[in-house]
């Protein structure tokens, strides 16, 4: 972008945090709404915050920095690592294993840094953009409201699957390789499937907050669709175009290193299990190598969140380019 724009921008956001853009000004709605809607978007955050605080994203203070990595540590590395020296006796399988743990822990600490720090940085409001600041809760309200709770149970209907496929591993392991006696490997597979659930959920819950910034985007993106057909001022139009690009901007520059973390991660990740299956002489089952299934799987799916976040707000916006040119 420009850089004489984004200052223009920047030093015009200051008199919007109080008043609504001056094309917002005639369709705001006068049917006493507003509170009960706002009330609603409040309650919604809250929870979303609160549910980003239990998985250590909170980290605006120092408590809860140490907290929040004291914890990642303890549950989703060192109890995993000593399960996996408790129950498994074969040196080639426990490479297996310990390979899949560190791709797992690389994952969620990268999300942990990014998303925290963005999170410390701009608070929940400003980093989804459904503050007052940015002109548009009065309008949009409801429909943050639903964008969120839809990303809240598309979360919840891409974990619950996964975590199943990890509990069926680990009870057909506890079956078919039952070394100790059957409430030690219960508990050591309660143990695997407790850590794996956190470290899995902090993963996919930063996948998704990714998500939910582009679809609350793509909000304004439909609604300047719909403005460039009946607004005649290209003076107000020019103004919606430049918050557009600001906010899209924002969004990339927030989430670049993330998402460049979570690619590299990712590849190198398959990249060693490819070589690990290929060199391993002997035969691979869901026993002993089912965890590089159930890895994939979740990683994959965090993959294709992004994509489809970004395939989407991409293509909303050269839609309007499309438009605009006609």
């Amino acid at each position: 972008m420009d850089e004489t724009l984004i200052v223009h921008v920047e030093e015009s956001q200051p008199q919007e945090q109080d008043q609504p853009p001056p094309l917002l000004k005639s369709q705001e709605n006068g049917n006493g709404n507003h509170d009960r809607d706002d009330t609603d978007l409040d309650k919604t955050l809250q929870k979303l915050e609160l549910f980003l605080t239990l998985l250590g994203f909170n980290q605006s203070s120092v408590l809860s920095f140490v907290l929040s990595w004291v914890f990642l540590l303890l549950l989703g590395v060192l109890l995993p690592m000593v399960m996996l020296e408790l129950s498994c006796q074969n040196a080639q399988i426990k490479s297996f294993e310990f390979d899949i743990l560190v791709s797992q822990a690389l994952l969620a600490a990268a999300s942990l840094i990014c998303l925290s720090h963005n999170l410390r940085k701009y608070g929940i409001r400003k980093f989804l953009f459904v503050d007052r600041y940015s002109g548009h809760i009065e309008r949009f309200s409801d429909q943050y409201h639903k964008k969120i709770s839809d990303s809240v149970r598309l979360l919840l209907l891409w974990v619950l699957p996964c975590f199943l496929l990890k509990t069926a591993r680990e009870t057909i392991r506890v079956l078919y390789v039952q070394h100790q006696l059957w409430w030690q490997s219960a508990a050591i597979s309660l143990a695997f499937v407790s850590s794996w659930t956190y470290i899995t959920a902090i993963f996919l819950s930063a996948c998704v907050l990714f998500h939910l910034v582009c679809s609350l985007q793509i909000i304004h993106f439909d609604d300047y669709v719909k403005f460039l057909e009946r607004e005649p001022d290209c003076f107000v139009l020019i103004q919606e175009h430049i918050r557009l690009r600001y906010y899209i901007s924002k969004i990339s520059h927030r989430f670049r290193i993330y998402l460049l973390l979570l690619f590299l991660i990712v590849i190198v990740s398959h990249f060693m299990t490819l070589f690990q299956t290929t060199g391993y002489t002997g035969l691979i089952t869901y026993i002993n190598g089912g965890d590089f299934a159930v890895s994939s799987v979740v990683q994959v799916v965090g993959v294709i969140l992004c994509l489809n976040a970004a395939a989407k707000i991409s293509h909303r916006a050269q839609g309007i380019g499309s438009i605009a040119s006609r």
